[in-house]
This record gives structure tokens, sequence and C-alpha cells, in this order.
């Protein structure tokens, strides 16, 4: 059995072709797709684009009297919390696009969707939540 090649190709370039402009159409439906987490104590919020770019933190007094070492430890899980986020929401996008094999394609690339849980998962560097608020 022989196969046609340039069909094939074709065929390919098709489908990826119709896969991007629905995966265009339905970012631009959402809009920007980004992640934002705040510390506990709302002292440290960062916010991310999806692969974790930051593209907004903001430092409170508060957060300013923590110290370097406590304040650089915020900041990071902060951001890492932030970018589940943005992969989430990026899963969210993207994961009826791409069709029953997409999943699996999104979560390679890092882009994973959150449990419901995921606030309860948020892990304070500095061991407490002195105000019990919730990261958000």
């Amino acid at each position: 059995m022989d196969i046609d090649i340039d069909r094939e190709l074709d065929s390919v370039a098709r489908k990826v072709e119709r896969t991007r402009a629905d995966a265009a159409e339905r970012t631009a439906r959402v809009g920007p797709i980004s992640g934002r987490a705040s510390s506990g104590d709302g002292s440290v919020t960062v916010e991310v684009k999806p692969g974790g770019l930051p593209t907004e933190i903001v430092i409170t007094p508060r957060g300013l009297q923590l110290g370097a070492d406590a304040l650089a430890a915020q900041i990071m899980s902060v951001a890492a919390h932030a970018t589940r986020r943005a992969g989430g929401a990026m899963h969210a996008a993207l994961a009826p696009v791409l069709g029953p094999g997409g999943e699996k394609h999104l979560a390679d690339l890092g882009y994973e969707p959150l449990d419901d849980d995921d606030d309860a998962d948020y892990d304070n560097p500095l061991g407490h939540n002195p105000l019990g608020h919730r990261p958000r």
C-alpha cells in the first residue's frame, strides 16, 4: 500500500491550522491569561504570565519589614502559586481545543488543571498566616 505523502502532509497542515484558529479564537474570547496570588497577610502580590514571567510584583510596607531573606522567600512562594494559577488558566482555555490528547501535551508544558483545593495547598514560607487571610 502506497502512502501519498503530499496528501497526508496537507491533511496534517489543515488540522494544525484548524487547531491554531480554534485556539486563537478561544484565547481571544477568554482574554489575557495570567495568574495572580498574594501572601496570606497581603504583603506580597505577584501576577505572572503562563510559564511564570512576572508582570507585576507589589510589596506593601509590611512586606518590606520582613527582612531580605523572608521577603525573597515570600516573593518566590507567591510567584510559584501565581504560576500554577496561570498554568491552570492556560489549561482551561486550551484543553477543549486540543482534543483528547491535548491535556497530556499541556501537562508536558507545565499547564495543569487546578484542584478546587488550590488555595488550601498554599505553602507560606514564613510558616504562619498571622491575619488568617487566604491567598488570592
